[in-house]
């Protein structure tokens, strides 16, 4: 299995999970022709997306979805909520909605997709687990919090892309005004790259976690360098694995970043 951003930030979010040349889009943030052209710049063929996951209606997540699912004739699969919140901007969607409920699991393009709640400011908001039965991967983003619940239910995985939104230090002597820091530090807000490392730390040592990419950095409250540097000294003071990290990689905002090799 393979995990390709196309993009991660504020600015849009969008994922492909690709297993035996059948893949998944898992949120839709740019516009249709960005989505084509990242995935193009990825080598990604569109004739292997097979669904469109949408993890919550905010637009940097569901800007593209009903264009995508449109052009490929693929449906989109979202939380009840999700879709009262988002119909609107997805507009008519020719292969349907398909409704799906927080914690439980589907199987859709050879791979067992599980959901599972987050915490943020949105309808019912949820992220995904993927499993290829020998292997798993999951992406957590767009949360204030981590529960234990959460934490179970990622400890299976082998590779995660982890929000690593902002350092706090930044965010509070940044220009922001005081509401909408409130916001972003809040259990309904965004992880902090503090916030980023214990998850990590933990799921290392309590889990299976052998790979992370951070992703979904605010261009205004951190940079790569700052993001990789505390999770990465965090990771070394708990004596987790040497592999993991000298290998945490950050997300480009805007572009497409490394892939993801599960394994």
């Amino acid at each position: 299995m393979e995990i390709y951003s196309l993009a991660s930030g504020s600015s849009g979010n969008s994922y492909v999970i690709v297993h035996n040349k059948r893949a998944l889009l898992l949120d839709a943030g740019l516009s249709g022709k960005k989505l084509i052209g990242a995935l193009a710049d990825v080598g990604v063929d569109p004739a292997w997306i097979e669904a469109v996951l949408v993890s919550h209606e905010h637009n940097d997540h569901v800007a593209g979805a009903g264009i995508i699912s449109r052009k490929l004739n693929v449906p989109v699969y979202m939380t009840r909520g999700t879709w009262m919140a988002a119909a609107e901007k997805l507009g008519p969607l020719p292969r349907g909605k398909i409704i799906i409920r927080s914690g439980t699991f589907f199987r859709v393009a050879d791979l067992l997709v599980t959901a599972y709640p987050i915490c943020h400011d949105a309808r019912e908001p949820v992220n995904y687990v993927f499993s290829t039965g020998a292997h798993k991967a999951a992406v957590l983003t767009d949360t204030g919090c981590v529960t234990r619940s959460m934490l179970h239910t990622l400890a299976q995985c082998h590779a995660l892309i982890l929000e690593a939104n902002h350092s706090a230090e930044m965010l509070f002597a940044g220009p922001y005004p005081w509401p909408l820091k409130q916001r972003i530090a809040s259990r309904q807000g965004h992880l902090s790259n503090a916030q980023a490392a214990r998850i990590a730390a933990w799921l290392s040592a309590h889990g299976q976690l052998r790979q992370v990419q951070l992703g979904h950095l605010s261009a205004v409250n951190n940079t790569p360098d700052l993001a990789r540097g505390e999770v990465a000294e965090y990771l070394a003071r708990q004596r987790v694995s040497r592999a993991l990290c000298r290998n945490v990689q950050v997300l480009p905002r805007q572009q497409p970043g490394p892939i993801l090799q599960v394994k």
